[in-house]
Parts: C-alpha cells; structure tokens; sequence
C-alpha cells in the first residue's frame, strides 16, 4: 500500500475512533442529566456522532475492503479521552469538554479536507468540518444560555474592547 493510502486510511481510522469517543461521551453526559431536553439535546449529538461514525466506517470499508474492528486501545487516543461524567462532573465541565473537543474535531476534518485528493472524500470531509462546527455552536450556545446569556455585559471592564 502506498504512503498516500496507508496515510489515509490511518486518517479514517483516526476519524472513526474519533467519532467513537465522541458519541460514547454525549451517551456518557444523556445518561446523567435529568432534564428531559437536556437529555434529548445530548442524545441528538450522540447520534449525529455515531452517523458520522457510520460514514466513515463505509469509507474505510470501500477503500480498503475489510470489516472495520473497533480496539479498545485506540478509544483512549480521542479528542475526549479520559474524561468521565459523574454526578460530580458539573455542567459547565462537560459543556467545555465538548466544546473544545468539536473545535478540534472541527480542525481535524478541516486538514483532511485539504489533503484530500478524492473529490468525494473531500466533500465528506468538509461536511464532517461543518457539522461540527454546528456542535461547536450549539454547545457554545448552550453554555451561554446557563451563564445567564450574554454574560461580558454584565463585566465590571471594557477593557477587552477595541477602541
């Protein structure tokens, strides 16, 4: 296999466990969180992650024939390793944690866009981009919303304002 598809299909697979520890943390959080739409907005980003995974999963599958089989190990090289949701774990906590981890999903997909030389491979990629950057949103959004809105007009010092 050339450098080229060993660099991809290394790419999907990366991708994929990606997907994994997303969708399994969104589960992680739905499962906590006693607010029926609360619960229901994790449970949609759960889902849209194992969608997500889904696709790449069919990719990889296409490209390189195979079953793809999940190892264990590589859930720990996720953008959300690590992290366990407890009733301890507060809101602010998981909403930051994946906040910054659709950022970085964003990024990812983003560079495999641009390295991509498949036209349609590309296209998955800069869709992947956009849907999280929509998570991004949402979940920064939501962070807002329990912080009571706009909360820097409520800050005592302009000075972070352009002049």
């Amino acid at each position: 296999m050339s450098e080229s598809k060993t660099g991809l299909r290394e790419s999907l697979e990366l991708a994929i466990y990606r997907e994994i520890g997303a969708r399994d943390f969104y589960g992680a959080i739905a499962g906590k969180i006693v607010n029926p739409e609360g619960r229901e907005r994790f449970m949609r980003l759960s889902s849209d992650e194992e969608g997500h995974r889904a696709k790449l999963v069919s990719w990889r599958e296409r490209l390189f024939g195979g079953a793809f089989v999940t190892d264990p190990a590589k859930l720990r090289e996720t953008e959300i390793r690590g992290f366990e949701v407890d009733a301890m774990t507060g809101a602010m906590s998981a909403l930051d944690i994946a906040i910054d981890a659709e950022s970085r999903a964003a990024d990812f997909y983003s560079e495999r866009a641009a390295e991509a030389s498949d036209g349609e491979l590309k296209s998955l990629f800069m869709n992947l981009a956009e849907e999280e950057k929509g998570h991004y949103n949402l979940l920064q959004a939501e962070k807002n919303q329990l912080m009571g809105g706009f909360y820097w007009f409520d800050m005592d010092s302009s000075s972070f304002m352009e002049e």
